[in-house]
């Protein structure tokens, strides 16, 4: 593949995946019906979940192997695990949060789920 075409894909994938989010948000937040709602949380926990599993990914690829086999200061892969994990955490807890929302029951018929 040429660079362009590299950049130009991952660009795509990257602003696909942003849109998708926003928009499953905006429904599962404004919906009037409760299959619109889920159909948008289970949207926006699938984006925010591939995202966390990918960031977490590359964090282990990161730091490993662990203790680095050149025999160099372990400090350096610790503190790259305690500044980053936060972000692939955060990414699967907002996964973990939406799925729930999503098979919530309604409490109150008529009532939208909050």
């Amino acid at each position: 593949m040429d660079v362009d075409t590299e950049n130009v894909l991952v660009l795509t994938i990257f602003a696909g995946s942003i849109v998708a989010v926003v928009v499953g948000y905006l429904v599962a937040w404004r919906s009037n019906r409760a299959a619109s709602r889920r159909v948008g949380s289970l949207l926006v926990a699938t984006v925010a979940g591939f995202a966390g599993l990918v960031m977490s990914a590359w964090l282990i690829g990161a730091v490993m192997p662990l203790p680095p086999p050149d025999g160099s200061s372990i400090w350096g892969p610790v503190v790259a695990v305690l500044v980053f994990s936060p972000l692939p955490l955060g990414a699967l807890y907002l996964s973990g949060m939406f799925i729930r929302r999503a098979f919530r029951e309604n409490k109150a018929s008529g009532q939208g789920a909050r």
